[in-house]
């Protein structure tokens, strides 16, 4: 087995791919404890949860991971964050989707995550299902949620699911589909993680990326079979990358189109009710000055919007997690995906994307050599 080469997992037993490695990692005590993944009320709703025993370490359902991520306000790297301690004082093994990955990296540049205490699999993926039509789709179709027993994003087009033991296939729709910060997404590929894990074919295909992903693979051999695979998951998600990238542009282009009073006005019907702050995975302030003033209703709705937008500028990784939690369905991702695309058209930078570059704001000699030619 070699770092850098693709290899089809298959289970020697009933243990997944992704839960074999897990286990394996709190056996061999490569970790101390690991992320898992528990389903709730039915496949639609995964809830993330920390495992410290490896005989805990169960079938966690990842395609339903995959295809839902985790509910409502949760993620990966935000559980890792504010529920496992970062990894600051102990090892985790985990797995996030590429936009987690972009917001570990951007929370170990600001001492919030430490990336060397950490084995990451990084989830290959088409995107999740959106959830806010998701209840509306089912209805019509008259699926019982809790008669799903699996469910797999087969390609950018369709989703398969098992209810009641019978495989049914869905093509996406203007109900179900692949939510719009997904579908729009330019940063898909994995970066930075141990092991990338593939769910983009019919097989899970594990590769080796680091020497701790390598250790980990060939340690978890004993619950895996691995055979080298031509499939070239890259390829594929380049070439979604592009076509988000062409309708993200598109979206900014019309934005651009729009005065600044009419941008205000799409923020004017926010109650400053903290859940963007709540659902980001890089906002980290253990006092928020926002949600303080909002408290003591010193502050308005506009100012509470913008205020949070120039705070995580050159933080925000695109994730769509404040943008699809929101109850007043404020168009937040167009704000944050324009001053991405400037970010990178005029710095060169984008979020998460390494962790030895530095942001805009906080390269003080760019920042002074600014300064000097104004």
């Amino acid at each position: 087995m070699d770092v850098g080469k693709p290899y089809k997992a298959t289970p020697k037993a009933k243990l997944p791919p992704i839960e074999a490695l897990l286990k394996t990692m709190l056996e061999e005590k490569l970790v101390d404890k690991v992320l898992g993944a528990k389903v709730d009320k039915d496949v639609t709703q995964v809830k993330p949860e920390a495992i410290d025993k490896a005989e805990n370490v169960k079938d966690m359902n990842m395609p339903a991971y995959v295809a839902f991520n985790f509910s409502k306000m949760d993620s990966a790297s935000k559980f890792l964050h504010k529920s496992m301690g970062g990894a600051l004082n102990s090892k985790v093994g985990m797995f996030a989707r590429p936009c987690d990955m972009r917001a570990l990296v951007e929370l170990h540049k600001r001492r919030q995550v430490n990336l060397d205490n950490l084995i990451t699999i990084g989830i290959e993926e088409y995107g999740q299902v959106e959830q806010k039509s998701l209840k509306k789709y089912f209805t019509d179709k008259k699926i019982d949620p809790t008669k799903i027993s699996s469910v797999r994003i087969t390609s950018p087009e369709k989703v398969e699911m098992v209810i009641d033991g019978k495989s049914q296939v869905f093509p996406f729709d203007a109900t179900l589909q692949i939510c719009r910060n997904c579908s729009n997404c330019r940063n898909k590929l994995v970066r930075n993680a141990d092991i990338k894990a593939s769910f983009l074919s019919g097989d899970v295909i594990l590769t080796p990326v680091t020497k701790k992903g390598l250790d980990a693979m060939e340690k978890a051999g004993k619950l895996l079979d691995y055979a080298e695979s031509s499939f070239d998951g890259e390829a594929l998600l380049k070439e979604m990358e592009a076509k988000g990238k062409a309708k993200q542009l598109q979206e900014i282009a019309e934005f651009r189109k729009k005065t600044p009073e009419q941008k205000m006005a799409a923020l004017g019907s926010c109650t400053a009710c903290g859940i963007c702050i709540r659902a980001c995975p890089v906002c980290f302030c253990v006092d928020c000055i926002l949600m303080a003033k909002r408290k003591a209703k010193k502050i308005d709705q506009y100012t509470f919007q913008l205020s949070r937008i120039a705070h995580i500028a050159d933080t925000c990784v695109q994730c769509g997690k404040c943008d699809s939690n929101c109850p007043k369905a404020l168009p937040l991702n167009i704000y944050f995906n324009d001053i991405a695309m400037q970010l990178e058209e005029k710095y060169g930078y984008v979020s998460g994307r390494s962790i030895d570059d530095v942001p805009p704001r906080a390269n003080v000699t760019d920042m002074r050599a600014r300064y000097k030619r104004h």
